[in-house]
Protein backbone atom coordinates (compact mmCIF):
# COMPACT_ATOMS: atom_id res chain seq x y z
CA UNK A 1 0.00 0.00 0.00
CA UNK A 2 1.02 3.46 -1.01
CA UNK A 3 -0.60 6.54 0.42
CA UNK A 4 0.32 9.69 -1.08
CA UNK A 5 -0.28 12.74 0.93
CA UNK A 6 -0.55 16.22 -0.71
CA UNK A 7 0.32 15.27 -3.67
CA UNK A 8 -0.94 17.16 -7.04
CA UNK A 9 -3.31 15.00 -9.26
CA UNK A 10 -0.74 15.48 -11.38
CA UNK A 11 2.05 13.62 -9.24
CA UNK A 12 -0.71 10.68 -8.27
CA UNK A 13 -0.46 10.09 -11.99
CA UNK A 14 2.97 9.74 -12.38
CA UNK A 15 3.27 7.90 -9.05
CA UNK A 16 0.72 5.39 -10.35
CA UNK A 17 2.78 4.39 -13.47
CA UNK A 18 6.01 4.39 -11.45
CA UNK A 19 4.64 1.99 -9.04
CA UNK A 20 3.04 -0.10 -11.96
CA UNK A 21 6.89 -0.08 -13.51
CA UNK A 22 8.57 -0.82 -10.62
CA UNK A 23 6.98 -3.37 -8.41
CA UNK A 24 8.90 -3.07 -5.44
CA UNK A 25 6.55 -0.27 -4.37
CA UNK A 26 3.72 -2.90 -4.71
CA UNK A 27 5.73 -5.57 -2.82
CA UNK A 28 7.31 -3.71 -0.27
CA UNK A 29 6.39 0.05 -0.77
CA UNK A 30 5.89 2.93 1.59
CA UNK A 31 2.99 2.82 4.07
CA UNK A 32 2.45 6.66 3.40
CA UNK A 33 4.14 9.16 1.32
CA UNK A 34 4.04 12.89 2.74
CA UNK A 35 4.27 15.56 -0.31
CA UNK A 36 4.85 19.46 0.73
CA UNK A 37 5.42 22.64 -0.55
CA UNK A 38 9.39 24.05 0.10
CA UNK A 39 9.43 26.96 -2.71
CA UNK A 40 13.37 27.51 -1.46
CA UNK A 41 14.12 24.35 -3.79
CA UNK A 42 15.07 24.64 -7.43
CA UNK A 43 13.56 23.18 -10.64
CA UNK A 44 14.71 19.75 -10.10
CA UNK A 45 15.69 19.74 -6.42
CA UNK A 46 14.22 17.88 -3.57
CA UNK A 47 14.29 17.12 -0.05
CA UNK A 48 13.79 13.40 0.66
CA UNK A 49 13.44 11.09 4.17
CA UNK A 50 13.04 7.75 4.32
CA UNK A 51 11.99 5.21 7.47
CA UNK A 52 12.73 2.14 6.82
CA UNK A 53 12.88 0.37 9.88
CA UNK A 54 9.12 -0.25 12.30
CA UNK A 55 7.52 2.01 9.64
CA UNK A 56 8.01 2.37 6.33
CA UNK A 57 7.21 6.19 5.64
CA UNK A 58 8.92 8.76 3.58
CA UNK A 59 8.50 12.71 2.91
CA UNK A 60 9.13 14.67 0.04
CA UNK A 61 9.62 18.30 -0.17
CA UNK A 62 9.50 19.79 -3.46
CA UNK A 63 8.57 23.37 -5.40
CA UNK A 64 8.17 21.48 -8.77
CA UNK A 65 6.71 18.49 -10.65
CA UNK A 66 10.15 17.70 -11.56
CA UNK A 67 11.51 17.92 -8.01
CA UNK A 68 8.74 15.29 -7.65
CA UNK A 69 9.53 13.40 -10.44
CA UNK A 70 13.04 13.09 -9.18
CA UNK A 71 12.55 12.60 -5.84
CA UNK A 72 10.82 9.11 -6.66
CA UNK A 73 13.97 7.58 -7.79
CA UNK A 74 15.35 8.66 -4.79
CA UNK A 75 12.76 6.50 -2.91
CA UNK A 76 13.09 3.64 -5.30
CA UNK A 77 16.86 3.92 -4.93
CA UNK A 78 16.12 3.35 -0.89
CA UNK A 79 13.99 0.69 -1.25
CA UNK A 80 16.16 -1.10 -3.97
CA UNK A 81 19.11 -1.05 -1.69
CA UNK A 82 17.56 -1.01 1.45
CA UNK A 83 18.63 2.05 2.76
CA UNK A 84 17.37 4.79 4.70
CA UNK A 85 17.80 8.11 3.09
CA UNK A 86 17.85 11.65 5.59
CA UNK A 87 17.11 14.64 5.44
CA UNK A 88 18.77 15.73 2.41
CA UNK A 89 18.54 17.95 -0.42
CA UNK A 90 18.80 16.26 -4.01
CA UNK A 91 19.70 18.04 -7.37
CA UNK A 92 21.28 17.53 -10.55
CA UNK A 93 24.98 18.58 -11.03
CA UNK A 94 24.42 18.51 -15.01
CA UNK A 95 21.93 20.85 -15.93
CA UNK A 96 21.40 19.36 -19.58
CA UNK A 97 21.06 15.51 -19.10
CA UNK A 98 20.48 13.86 -22.49
CA UNK A 99 20.11 10.45 -24.58
CA UNK A 100 21.17 11.21 -28.10
CA UNK A 101 19.48 8.38 -30.44
CA UNK A 102 21.85 9.00 -32.98
CA UNK A 103 23.83 5.79 -33.80
CA UNK A 104 24.53 4.47 -37.48
CA UNK A 105 21.76 0.95 -37.46
CA UNK A 106 18.35 0.29 -37.72
CA UNK A 107 16.48 2.93 -35.05
CA UNK A 108 14.23 2.10 -32.40
CA UNK A 109 10.55 1.74 -32.75
CA UNK A 110 8.53 4.12 -31.61
CA UNK A 111 7.25 1.81 -28.50
CA UNK A 112 10.79 1.76 -27.37
CA UNK A 113 11.11 5.71 -27.38
CA UNK A 114 8.15 5.71 -25.42
CA UNK A 115 9.23 3.21 -23.19
CA UNK A 116 12.31 4.62 -22.99
CA UNK A 117 11.46 8.22 -22.05
CA UNK A 118 10.17 6.96 -18.95
CA UNK A 119 13.40 4.84 -18.40
CA UNK A 120 15.54 7.96 -19.05
CA UNK A 121 13.34 9.75 -16.08
CA UNK A 122 14.29 6.40 -13.70
CA UNK A 123 18.13 7.58 -14.04
CA UNK A 124 18.12 11.28 -14.18
CA UNK A 125 18.14 12.43 -17.17
CA UNK A 126 15.39 14.87 -18.76
CA UNK A 127 16.40 15.26 -22.49
CA UNK A 128 15.76 12.93 -25.43
CA UNK A 129 17.08 14.15 -28.69
CA UNK A 130 15.64 12.66 -32.01
CA UNK A 131 18.73 11.80 -34.57
CA UNK A 132 18.91 8.07 -35.98
CA UNK A 133 21.46 8.60 -38.37
CA UNK A 134 20.02 5.47 -40.85
CA UNK A 135 16.35 6.91 -40.49
CA UNK A 136 15.55 8.55 -44.16
CA UNK A 137 13.78 11.64 -43.00
CA UNK A 138 16.85 12.63 -40.56
CA UNK A 139 19.59 12.92 -43.03
CA UNK A 140 18.69 11.59 -46.49
CA UNK A 141 15.65 12.97 -47.19
CA UNK A 142 15.86 16.01 -45.38
CA UNK A 143 14.19 18.74 -48.04
CA UNK A 144 10.92 16.99 -48.45
CA UNK A 145 7.97 17.83 -45.82
CA UNK A 146 7.76 16.11 -42.43
CA UNK A 147 5.06 13.35 -42.94
CA UNK A 148 1.80 13.75 -40.58
CA UNK A 149 2.92 10.61 -39.34
CA UNK A 150 5.94 11.41 -38.10
CA UNK A 151 4.66 14.57 -36.35
CA UNK A 152 2.01 12.49 -34.97
CA UNK A 153 4.97 10.23 -33.24
CA UNK A 154 6.67 13.19 -32.07
CA UNK A 155 3.69 14.45 -30.25
CA UNK A 156 3.01 10.75 -28.56
CA UNK A 157 6.99 11.36 -27.85
CA UNK A 158 6.56 14.58 -26.23
CA UNK A 159 3.43 14.12 -24.29
CA UNK A 160 5.58 10.89 -22.72
CA UNK A 161 8.75 13.01 -22.41
CA UNK A 162 6.33 15.86 -20.14
CA UNK A 163 5.13 13.17 -17.95
CA UNK A 164 8.31 12.05 -17.15
CA UNK A 165 10.43 15.46 -16.82
CA UNK A 166 12.00 15.08 -20.45
CA UNK A 167 12.36 17.39 -23.29
CA UNK A 168 12.06 16.09 -26.78
CA UNK A 169 14.39 17.71 -29.06
CA UNK A 170 14.71 16.62 -33.15
CA UNK A 171 17.60 16.99 -35.34
CA UNK A 172 17.95 17.12 -39.04
CA UNK A 173 21.19 16.40 -41.26
CA UNK A 174 21.11 18.33 -43.98
CA UNK A 175 24.94 18.22 -44.94
CA UNK A 176 25.36 15.26 -47.72
CA UNK A 177 23.45 17.38 -50.00
CA UNK A 178 23.19 21.11 -48.91
CA UNK A 179 23.67 24.04 -51.10
CA UNK A 180 25.35 26.40 -48.19
CA UNK A 181 24.67 29.62 -50.05
CA UNK A 182 21.23 28.66 -51.41
CA UNK A 183 18.81 30.52 -49.13
CA UNK A 184 16.12 27.65 -50.84
CA UNK A 185 18.01 25.68 -48.66
CA UNK A 186 17.98 27.31 -45.53
CA UNK A 187 13.99 27.59 -46.29
CA UNK A 188 13.91 24.02 -47.07
CA UNK A 189 14.87 23.26 -43.48
CA UNK A 190 12.88 25.65 -41.90
CA UNK A 191 9.92 24.01 -43.46
CA UNK A 192 10.44 21.35 -41.11
CA UNK A 193 11.29 23.26 -38.42
CA UNK A 194 8.23 25.04 -38.34
CA UNK A 195 6.55 22.05 -38.23
CA UNK A 196 7.93 20.42 -35.32
CA UNK A 197 7.38 24.26 -33.39
CA UNK A 198 3.53 23.91 -34.56
CA UNK A 199 3.56 20.35 -32.37
CA UNK A 200 5.36 22.27 -29.62
CA UNK A 201 8.87 21.43 -30.23
CA UNK A 202 11.44 24.33 -29.00
CA UNK A 203 14.85 22.78 -28.83
CA UNK A 204 16.12 21.87 -32.20
CA UNK A 205 19.57 20.38 -34.03
CA UNK A 206 21.55 21.13 -37.09
CA UNK A 207 24.09 18.47 -37.73
CA UNK A 208 26.94 18.58 -40.28
CA UNK A 209 28.63 15.36 -38.80
CA UNK A 210 29.96 12.43 -41.16
CA UNK A 211 29.51 14.22 -44.37
CA UNK A 212 32.34 15.47 -47.25
CA UNK A 213 35.04 17.76 -45.57
CA UNK A 214 35.25 20.29 -48.73
CA UNK A 215 32.88 21.83 -50.73
CA UNK A 216 31.35 20.07 -53.38
CA UNK A 217 28.81 22.52 -54.74
CA UNK A 218 30.43 25.25 -57.96
CA UNK A 219 28.14 28.00 -56.21
CA UNK A 220 29.72 27.40 -53.02
CA UNK A 221 33.30 27.37 -54.21
CA UNK A 222 32.59 30.61 -55.97
CA UNK A 223 31.30 32.37 -52.54
CA UNK A 224 33.31 30.49 -49.55
CA UNK A 225 37.06 30.31 -48.82
CA UNK A 226 36.60 27.12 -46.41
CA UNK A 227 33.68 24.96 -46.05
CA UNK A 228 34.51 26.22 -42.41
CA UNK A 229 33.20 29.91 -43.68
CA UNK A 230 29.91 27.90 -45.35
CA UNK A 231 28.94 26.13 -42.35
CA UNK A 232 29.35 29.30 -40.22
CA UNK A 233 27.02 30.69 -42.64
CA UNK A 234 24.49 28.42 -43.26
CA UNK A 235 24.07 27.80 -39.37
CA UNK A 236 23.94 31.13 -38.59
CA UNK A 237 21.27 31.78 -41.36
CA UNK A 238 19.00 29.00 -40.42
CA UNK A 239 19.48 29.97 -36.74
CA UNK A 240 18.40 33.95 -37.82
CA UNK A 241 15.23 32.10 -39.14
CA UNK A 242 14.32 30.17 -36.26
CA UNK A 243 15.04 32.94 -33.90
CA UNK A 244 12.35 34.58 -35.66
CA UNK A 245 10.04 32.02 -35.62
CA UNK A 246 10.22 31.74 -31.54
CA UNK A 247 12.62 33.20 -29.11
CA UNK A 248 12.11 30.52 -27.27
CA UNK A 249 13.73 27.91 -29.73
CA UNK A 250 17.27 26.98 -29.22
CA UNK A 251 19.66 25.85 -32.02
CA UNK A 252 22.73 22.99 -30.99
CA UNK A 253 24.99 22.53 -34.15
CA UNK A 254 26.98 19.09 -34.32
CA UNK A 255 30.15 20.73 -36.91
CA UNK A 256 32.49 19.00 -39.40
CA UNK A 257 35.00 18.19 -36.97
CA UNK A 258 33.44 16.64 -33.95
CA UNK A 259 36.76 15.54 -32.20
CA UNK A 260 40.29 16.26 -31.44
CA UNK A 261 42.02 18.50 -29.37
CA UNK A 262 39.86 21.69 -30.07
CA UNK A 263 43.05 23.78 -31.51
CA UNK A 264 42.67 22.63 -35.33
CA UNK A 265 41.79 25.03 -37.88
CA UNK A 266 38.42 23.99 -38.66
CA UNK A 267 36.97 24.06 -35.20
CA UNK A 268 38.36 27.28 -33.68
CA UNK A 269 37.27 29.11 -37.23
CA UNK A 270 33.78 27.59 -37.08
CA UNK A 271 33.16 28.36 -33.62
CA UNK A 272 34.17 31.58 -33.68
CA UNK A 273 32.00 32.25 -36.86
CA UNK A 274 29.11 31.02 -35.26
CA UNK A 275 26.72 32.88 -33.66
CA UNK A 276 27.52 32.36 -29.47
CA UNK A 277 23.89 31.79 -28.84
CA UNK A 278 24.13 28.52 -30.84
CA UNK A 279 25.17 25.31 -28.69
CA UNK A 280 28.19 23.53 -30.44
CA UNK A 281 28.29 19.19 -29.66
CA UNK A 282 32.25 17.87 -29.20
CA UNK A 283 32.86 14.30 -28.20
CA UNK A 284 36.01 15.01 -26.84
CA UNK A 285 39.31 13.83 -27.89
CA UNK A 286 38.41 10.84 -30.30
CA UNK A 287 35.11 10.19 -31.61
CA UNK A 288 34.78 7.69 -28.87
CA UNK A 289 36.74 9.07 -26.51
CA UNK A 290 38.41 7.16 -23.71
CA UNK A 291 38.06 9.95 -21.00
CA UNK A 292 36.58 13.98 -20.97
CA UNK A 293 37.80 15.98 -18.51
CA UNK A 294 37.77 19.56 -17.62
CA UNK A 295 41.46 20.75 -19.07
CA UNK A 296 40.18 20.10 -22.38
CA UNK A 297 36.76 21.53 -22.39
CA UNK A 298 38.55 24.91 -21.03
CA UNK A 299 40.79 24.93 -24.17
CA UNK A 300 37.40 24.17 -26.40
CA UNK A 301 35.92 27.12 -24.58
CA UNK A 302 38.96 29.07 -25.37
CA UNK A 303 39.83 28.66 -28.58
CA UNK A 304 36.11 28.39 -30.11
CA UNK A 305 34.45 30.93 -27.84
CA UNK A 306 31.57 28.33 -27.17
CA UNK A 307 31.37 26.14 -24.03
CA UNK A 308 31.38 21.98 -25.38
CA UNK A 309 28.07 20.55 -25.84
CA UNK A 310 29.39 17.16 -25.07
CA UNK A 311 28.02 14.13 -27.23
CA UNK A 312 29.59 10.91 -25.77
CA UNK A 313 29.99 8.32 -27.95
CA UNK A 314 28.73 5.55 -25.25
CA UNK A 315 27.57 2.87 -25.22
CA UNK A 316 26.93 2.73 -28.96
CA UNK A 317 28.55 -0.08 -30.78
CA UNK A 318 27.88 0.69 -34.53
CA UNK A 319 30.08 1.08 -37.55
CA UNK A 320 33.38 -0.69 -36.08
CA UNK A 321 32.20 -1.84 -33.14
CA UNK A 322 29.13 -4.14 -33.97
CA UNK A 323 31.38 -6.86 -32.10
CA UNK A 324 31.13 -5.31 -29.26
CA UNK A 325 28.73 -5.23 -26.56
CA UNK A 326 28.87 -2.30 -24.71
CA UNK A 327 27.43 -2.57 -21.61
CA UNK A 328 29.90 -1.66 -18.90
CA UNK A 329 29.31 1.49 -16.39
CA UNK A 330 30.95 5.04 -17.68
CA UNK A 331 34.39 5.35 -16.50
CA UNK A 332 36.89 8.32 -17.36
CA UNK A 333 34.23 11.46 -17.55
CA UNK A 334 35.88 13.67 -15.06
CA UNK A 335 34.37 15.39 -11.48
CA UNK A 336 33.80 18.69 -12.37
CA UNK A 337 33.08 18.36 -15.98
CA UNK A 338 29.63 19.94 -15.26
CA UNK A 339 30.94 23.06 -14.60
CA UNK A 340 32.60 23.59 -18.19
CA UNK A 341 29.61 22.18 -20.39
CA UNK A 342 26.03 23.12 -21.87
CA UNK A 343 25.34 19.34 -20.90
CA UNK A 344 25.65 16.09 -21.74
CA UNK A 345 24.01 13.40 -24.06
CA UNK A 346 24.88 10.10 -24.26
CA UNK A 347 24.45 8.12 -28.03
CA UNK A 348 23.07 4.70 -26.68
CA UNK A 349 23.29 1.31 -29.07
CA UNK A 350 20.40 0.08 -31.59
CA UNK A 351 19.80 -2.76 -29.10
CA UNK A 352 17.40 -0.98 -26.66
CA UNK A 353 17.17 -2.76 -23.90
CA UNK A 354 20.58 -3.34 -22.95
CA UNK A 355 21.46 0.32 -23.65
CA UNK A 356 19.37 0.65 -20.37
CA UNK A 357 22.32 -1.04 -18.10
CA UNK A 358 24.48 1.32 -19.30
CA UNK A 359 22.82 4.78 -19.55
CA UNK A 360 21.86 3.75 -16.04
CA UNK A 361 25.04 4.27 -14.95
CA UNK A 362 25.98 7.56 -17.24
CA UNK A 363 22.80 9.06 -15.59
CA UNK A 364 23.84 8.40 -11.75
CA UNK A 365 27.49 10.16 -12.47
CA UNK A 366 25.42 12.86 -14.52
CA UNK A 367 23.15 13.79 -11.30
CA UNK A 368 26.13 13.45 -8.83
CA UNK A 369 29.83 13.64 -10.72
CA UNK A 370 30.79 13.87 -7.24
CA UNK A 371 29.68 11.24 -5.70
CA UNK A 372 29.59 8.02 -8.54
CA UNK A 373 31.28 5.02 -8.10
CA UNK A 374 30.92 2.98 -11.57
CA UNK A 375 31.04 -0.62 -10.08
CA UNK A 376 27.91 0.28 -7.47
CA UNK A 377 26.20 2.35 -10.16
CA UNK A 378 26.40 -0.88 -12.48
CA UNK A 379 25.18 -3.37 -10.17
CA UNK A 380 22.43 -1.48 -9.06
CA UNK A 381 21.52 -0.46 -12.65
CA UNK A 382 21.03 -4.32 -13.01
CA UNK A 383 18.88 -5.12 -9.85
CA UNK A 384 16.79 -1.99 -10.95
CA UNK A 385 15.88 -3.22 -14.52
CA UNK A 386 15.83 -7.28 -13.43
CA UNK A 387 13.86 -8.22 -10.16
CA UNK A 388 14.97 -12.05 -10.58
CA UNK A 389 17.97 -12.41 -9.04
CA UNK A 390 18.72 -15.98 -10.39
CA UNK A 391 18.10 -14.51 -13.95
CA UNK A 392 20.06 -11.27 -12.82
CA UNK A 393 23.14 -13.64 -11.38
CA UNK A 394 23.56 -15.64 -14.79
CA UNK A 395 23.15 -12.26 -17.06
CA UNK A 396 25.65 -10.63 -14.89
CA UNK A 397 28.40 -13.50 -15.56
CA UNK A 398 27.52 -12.89 -19.72
CA UNK A 399 27.73 -9.09 -19.43
CA UNK A 400 30.80 -8.82 -16.66
CA UNK A 401 32.57 -10.71 -19.89
CA UNK A 402 31.51 -7.68 -22.25
CA UNK A 403 33.47 -4.62 -21.11
CA UNK A 404 35.24 -3.86 -23.96
CA UNK A 405 35.01 -0.50 -25.55
CA UNK A 406 37.00 2.92 -25.98
CA UNK A 407 36.84 3.34 -22.16
CA UNK A 408 39.77 1.08 -21.71
CA UNK A 409 38.70 -0.61 -19.03
CA UNK A 410 39.28 -4.66 -17.91
CA UNK A 411 36.62 -6.13 -20.55
CA UNK A 412 36.43 -9.20 -18.02
CA UNK A 413 36.81 -8.63 -14.63
CA UNK A 414 36.08 -11.86 -13.69
CA UNK A 415 37.04 -14.36 -16.38
CA UNK A 416 40.60 -12.16 -16.28
CA UNK A 417 40.96 -13.06 -12.39
CA UNK A 418 40.14 -16.76 -12.81
CA UNK A 419 42.78 -16.97 -15.67
CA UNK A 420 45.38 -15.24 -14.02
CA UNK A 421 44.84 -17.75 -10.39
CA UNK A 422 44.90 -20.64 -13.08
CA UNK A 423 47.93 -19.92 -14.44
CA UNK A 424 49.96 -19.07 -11.94
CA UNK A 425 48.69 -22.10 -10.29
CA UNK A 426 49.96 -24.18 -13.54
CA UNK A 427 53.15 -22.33 -13.99
CA UNK A 428 54.05 -23.30 -10.09
CA UNK A 429 53.26 -26.75 -10.74
CA UNK A 430 49.81 -27.49 -9.51
CA UNK A 431 48.39 -28.38 -12.69
CA UNK A 432 45.18 -30.31 -10.82
CA UNK A 433 44.38 -27.00 -8.83
CA UNK A 434 44.46 -25.31 -12.39
CA UNK A 435 42.00 -27.89 -13.51
CA UNK A 436 39.20 -27.49 -10.61
CA UNK A 437 40.05 -23.61 -11.26
CA UNK A 438 38.43 -23.74 -14.78
CA UNK A 439 36.54 -26.66 -14.51
CA UNK A 440 34.48 -24.53 -11.93
CA UNK A 441 34.07 -21.42 -14.47
CA UNK A 442 33.26 -23.69 -16.85
CA UNK A 443 30.60 -25.07 -15.32
CA UNK A 444 28.91 -21.90 -14.00
CA UNK A 445 29.11 -20.61 -17.62
CA UNK A 446 27.10 -23.46 -19.00
CA UNK A 447 24.55 -23.13 -16.01
CA UNK A 448 24.43 -19.51 -16.68
CA UNK A 449 23.59 -20.11 -20.42
CA UNK A 450 21.26 -22.25 -19.43
CA UNK A 451 19.25 -20.22 -16.90
CA UNK A 452 19.22 -17.48 -20.01
CA UNK A 453 17.91 -19.76 -22.76
CA UNK A 454 15.19 -21.39 -20.54
CA UNK A 455 11.52 -19.95 -21.85
CA UNK A 456 11.51 -19.07 -17.84
CA UNK A 457 14.05 -16.27 -18.49
CA UNK A 458 12.19 -13.48 -17.09
CA UNK A 459 14.18 -10.97 -19.63
CA UNK A 460 13.63 -12.37 -23.22
CA UNK A 461 14.66 -8.93 -24.99
CA UNK A 462 17.88 -9.31 -23.17
CA UNK A 463 18.30 -12.67 -24.10
CA UNK A 464 17.82 -11.86 -27.71
CA UNK A 465 19.83 -8.52 -28.22
CA UNK A 466 22.80 -10.51 -26.35
CA UNK A 467 22.57 -13.50 -28.04
CA UNK A 468 25.61 -13.38 -30.34
CA UNK A 469 27.82 -13.07 -27.57
CA UNK A 470 25.32 -15.52 -25.29
CA UNK A 471 26.41 -17.87 -28.30
CA UNK A 472 30.39 -17.23 -27.53
CA UNK A 473 29.81 -17.72 -24.58
CA UNK A 474 28.39 -21.53 -24.24
CA UNK A 475 31.47 -21.79 -26.66
CA UNK A 476 34.19 -20.51 -24.65
CA UNK A 477 32.60 -22.53 -21.37
CA UNK A 478 33.05 -25.86 -23.65
CA UNK A 479 36.09 -25.16 -24.63
CA UNK A 480 37.18 -24.61 -21.36
CA UNK A 481 35.87 -27.60 -20.14
CA UNK A 482 38.48 -29.23 -22.70
CA UNK A 483 41.45 -27.24 -21.20
CA UNK A 484 40.48 -28.31 -17.35
CA UNK A 485 40.55 -31.77 -18.80
CA UNK A 486 44.33 -31.42 -20.91
CA UNK A 487 45.31 -29.91 -17.05
CA UNK A 488 43.76 -33.06 -15.22
CA UNK A 489 46.04 -35.27 -17.45
CA UNK A 490 49.49 -32.99 -17.03
CA UNK A 491 52.48 -34.05 -15.69
CA UNK A 492 54.90 -31.85 -13.70
CA UNK A 493 58.45 -31.97 -14.68
CA UNK A 494 61.04 -31.84 -11.65
CA UNK A 495 61.69 -28.23 -12.38
CA UNK A 496 57.94 -27.48 -11.70
CA UNK A 497 57.18 -27.16 -15.39
CA UNK A 498 54.60 -28.27 -17.31
CA UNK A 499 54.47 -31.55 -19.40
CA UNK A 500 51.23 -32.76 -21.64
CA UNK A 501 51.21 -33.99 -24.96
CA UNK A 502 50.88 -34.01 -28.66
CA UNK A 503 47.54 -34.60 -28.73
CA UNK A 504 46.99 -31.47 -26.02
CA UNK A 505 48.17 -29.54 -28.27
CA UNK A 506 46.08 -30.47 -31.62
CA UNK A 507 43.35 -29.95 -28.89
CA UNK A 508 44.53 -26.10 -27.95
CA UNK A 509 44.98 -25.30 -31.45
CA UNK A 510 41.71 -26.51 -32.83
CA UNK A 511 40.15 -24.54 -29.70
CA UNK A 512 41.86 -20.90 -30.54
CA UNK A 513 41.32 -21.90 -34.16
CA UNK A 514 37.41 -21.94 -33.29
CA UNK A 515 36.84 -19.25 -31.10
CA UNK A 516 38.76 -16.88 -32.85
CA UNK A 517 36.89 -17.77 -36.12
CA UNK A 518 34.22 -15.64 -34.34
CA UNK A 519 35.21 -12.21 -34.78
CA UNK A 520 32.43 -11.77 -31.31
CA UNK A 521 34.42 -9.93 -29.08
CA UNK A 522 33.85 -11.32 -25.99
CA UNK A 523 36.50 -11.51 -22.71
CA UNK A 524 38.90 -9.75 -24.48
CA UNK A 525 41.81 -11.34 -25.58
CA UNK A 526 43.29 -12.81 -22.58
CA UNK A 527 41.89 -16.49 -23.27
CA UNK A 528 43.47 -16.88 -26.36
CA UNK A 529 47.09 -15.31 -25.24
CA UNK A 530 46.68 -17.95 -22.00
CA UNK A 531 45.94 -20.50 -24.52
CA UNK A 532 48.73 -19.91 -25.98
CA UNK A 533 51.33 -20.05 -23.10
CA UNK A 534 49.59 -23.20 -21.98
CA UNK A 535 50.70 -24.33 -25.74
CA UNK A 536 54.31 -23.20 -25.57
CA UNK A 537 54.86 -24.71 -21.95
CA UNK A 538 53.48 -27.97 -23.44
CA UNK A 539 55.60 -27.73 -26.38
CA UNK A 540 58.54 -27.01 -24.57
CA UNK A 541 57.96 -30.41 -22.93
CA UNK A 542 58.03 -31.78 -25.50
CA UNK A 543 61.95 -30.99 -26.83
CA UNK A 544 62.78 -31.01 -23.25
Amino acid sequence: MNNLLGATAEEIALFESFIQRHQVFLKTGFSEITVSENSKLGYEESIVTTLLSTQKKASIERSTYAGFRYALNVLLKSLLMNVAVTNHKHSPKFALRGVIEGFYGTPWSHEQRLRGLAHFSDFGFNRYLLAPKDDPWHRYDWRSELSEDFLSRVTDLMSEGRKNGITVSVAISPGLTVQYCDASDVAAIMVRFKQLHSIGVREFGLFLDDIPARLQSEKDSAKFTSIMQAHSFYCNAVWAELKKLDSENTLAICPLQYHGKATEEYITEFGNALDPDLALIWTGREICSEYLDVADAKVFQANTNHTPLYWDNYPVNDVAMLNELHVGPIEGREKGLENYSLGYFANPMDRFELSLISLSTIGDYLWDTQGYDPQVSWEYSLTLLMDNSGDRAAIRNLLRGCFESCLRVNPAPDFSAMLEAASFSWKTGKPAQAAQLVQAHSQQMLRDVATIKSAQFSQPQWREESLKWLTKYEAVGKALMEVADILSTCGVSKNSNLSGSKADLAVIKSIRASLNSDPTRLFGSGLDMTLAELADEIRWSLTA
